[in-house]
């Protein structure tokens, strides 16, 4: 992998771990010096209306900045159920990728990952703090290990509410338990609805997977969840997710 900085020097980089879920790469490089580096800021902190600035090379024109705001958080594109994007309207374009989304106080919040080309001031970064659960990782065992309960979920709406007579609005509402997983095992089933996980308040669908995934394999969680009227705890020994073709 070639490395070039902004003063013109190259350097051959060494992929140290890739993750193909995230799209991420830990690349390691022999300066033989100290280089600049950017300090890490926090996107769990970051807010909807604050200015950001990506950096990039879009259509090939190096080091261009460009200036918006955060349009959202948690967005999803349907590349995984592991999405968690932050939306920008910062101008950013093919060869924007793998930049870095900065915050007014010269920190990282973002990585600028993906684009939606049929739409203008739609642009979306990998949260940095995501990645900074990564690194250790990458870092050791140069992949990311991820975790996973056995289960398809959906989020509650009115119409499934009324029919299976839920009273909460929002969950994780489970319609189907992979046979022999972790959550098979602890007894989850179909039509539960899942309303904490090891602690966390689990508001929609999309945030139950996160979480899951980040779980250290192995570990025993409490899930709080609600069936046929009556709330109810189980624990659960979540299990490395198997074979995600990485």
């Amino acid at each position: 992998v070639q490395v070039a900085l902004s003063d013109g020097k190259l350097f051959r980089g060494k992929p140290v771990g890739i993750d193909s879920i995230t799209d991420i790469a830990l690349i390691k490089i022999d300066a033989g010096y100290d280089l600049p580096v950017l300090p890490l800021g926090s996107s769990d902190k970051l807010k909807p209306g604050e200015w950001v600035m990506a950096i990039g090379s879009p259509f090939g024109f190096d080091l261009t900045v460009t200036a918006g705001i955060v349009s959202g958080k948690g967005r999803s594109l349907g590349m995984s159920v592991f999405d968690d994007f932050i939306q920008t309207d910062a101008p950013i374009n093919p060869g924007n990728s793998g930049g870095p989304l900065i915050n007014t106080e010269g920190e990282v919040v973002g990585i600028n990952t993906a684009i939606l080309p049929q739409g203008q001031g739609l642009g979306f970064s990998l949260p940095i703090d995501l990645v900074k659960k990564l690194i250790p990782q990458l870092l050791e065992k140069g992949r990311v290990i991820r975790s996973w309960l056995g289960v398809t979920v959906q989020d509650i709406t009115l119409a499934v509410k009324e029919t299976l007579r839920l009273p909460v609005d929002q969950g994780s509402l489970v319609t189907e338990v992979v046979a022999g997983s972790p959550a098979y095992r602890a007894g989850i089933k179909a039509n539960d609805v899942i309303l904490k996980f090891d602690g966390q308040p689990i508001k929609n669908s999309r945030e139950l997977p996160k979480l899951i995934a980040h779980t250290p394999p192995g570990e025993k969680i409490a899930v709080i969840l609600f069936r046929k009227g009556k709330k109810m705890m189980l624990n659960v020994e979540v299990e490395e997710i198997p074979d995600l073709g990485e």
